[in-house]
């Protein structure tokens, strides 16, 4: 189904003026949040982010993503940053409102391609209401982790063709699939099924055929991310306050290799290839723990930095060349930014109702 939702802006660029001549128009680069229960995209402008700037000066506009409740959870951009992968989604927080105030959230969910230039949404219906997608490196491909509702169990991984708007596949995987990331180079996949304590493991070309059996890596796993090669990924445990790094050599049969526990519970994870480290901020402290890989193939702890957004940030985001974080909070309304080559970070606030949820830049 086509809704078109459209945003009254146009990007503008005062252009340079040497000679004469006038150069071509450019855009700001964005960085675009999802804002969940205030059921919108903000898009802002990340040079002015970067440049201390406050919300409101740094915000380009926003898309009304209010026909689709109960608002976008989860974002992710095409590489070449035109269009959104919007999960719109209770997620889990659908049975634990008290973690973030108890604010009302109404059922239902759908997956969204926003065209961030007309603002116009096309819905897809996947399986189950999806949370963790994952974008191929071509950017033909979107995997969804469909987690379902409360009441409506998700149990399925689908496969979505973005430039004909189509979901090609739904796949069953087990039951409560949060999240979904792909290796550097695409060949293959890893989701995390919830209820069954574990991960499994795919190769993009055949998702069905190739599913590994379900490997055990913690209670309640929450986030998974591939490093730098496809031989190695991890996986946040929640309630087990781990963090797991996996051997992903061999697809098949992938084999936990190290278990590092950290000071309080992760959920989201995200590795920086520019510095060989992994972000994972602590939903209960607002903290963001960095880890490092050591020697001997496994985790170590690096430091830890105080995260000024406040309460339930679910992951940190980082832009390419890796200088900048960002780390939503749907408590506080407020987006922290961090400078990673300082050690220093700031908050910015602009919404009313929780969110923003989950970030993405554009290249």
């Amino acid at each position: 189904m086509l809704r078109i939702i459209r945003f009254g802006f146009v990007f503008l660029a005062l252009s340079g003026c040497g000679g004469g001549s006038e150069g071509p128009p450019s855009s700001p680069r964005l960085v675009v949040t999802a804002d969940w229960l205030n059921q919108s995209l903000s898009l802002l402008d990340y040079e002015k982010l970067a440049a201390s700037a406050t919300a409101q000066e740094a915000l380009v506009d926003t898309i009304d993503l209010s026909a689709w409740t109960p608002g976008p959870l989860e974002i992710e951009l095409t590489p070449d940053g035109a269009t959104a992968v919007v999960s719109v989604s209770p997620g889990f927080f659908g049975s634990v409102a008290v973690l973030i105030g108890s604010p009302a959230i109404p059922d239902g969910g759908t997956l969204l391609l926003v065209d961030l230039a007309s603002g116009t949404a096309t819905e897809l219906m996947t399986a189950d209401v999806p949370l963790g997608i994952a974008i191929s490196p071509d950017g033909t491909r979107a995997y969804t982790a469909n987690y379902g509702t409360t009441d409506a169990v998700g149990t399925t991984l689908s496969v979505i063709d973005i430039p004909n708007k189509t979901v090609l596949a739904d796949i069953e995987i087990g039951a409560r699939p949060e999240q979904v990331a792909l290796s550097p180079d695409g060949s293959l996949g890893i989701v995390n099924v919830a209820s069954e304590g574990g991960i499994r493991v795919f190769e993009t070309a055949d998702v069905e055929g190739t599913l590994s059996p379900v490997i055990a890596t913690g209670s309640d796993p929450s986030d998974v991310s591939f490093l730098g090669t496809n031989g190695r990924a991890v996986v946040t445990n929640s309630l087990s306050a781990t963090v797991v790094l996996l051997d992903t050599s061999d697809p098949s049969a992938p084999m936990v290799i190290d278990t590092l526990a950290v000071p309080l519970p992760p959920y989201g994870v995200t590795y920086v290839p520019e510095r060989d480290e992994l972000l994972a901020p602590n939903g209960i402290t607002a903290d963001l723990v960095t880890l490092t890989r050591t020697a001997g193939d496994g985790l170590a702890e690096g430091g830890t930095l105080d995260l000024p957004g406040g309460a339930f940030p679910l992951a940190a985001i980082t832009a390419p060349g890796g200088e900048l974080a960002f780390v939503a909070h749907l408590v506080d309304h407020k987006l922290t930014i961090i400078d990673l080559a300082a050690g220093t970070s700031r908050a910015i606030e602009w919404l009313t109702e929780p969110g923003p949820t989950y970030v993405a830049i554009q290249p």
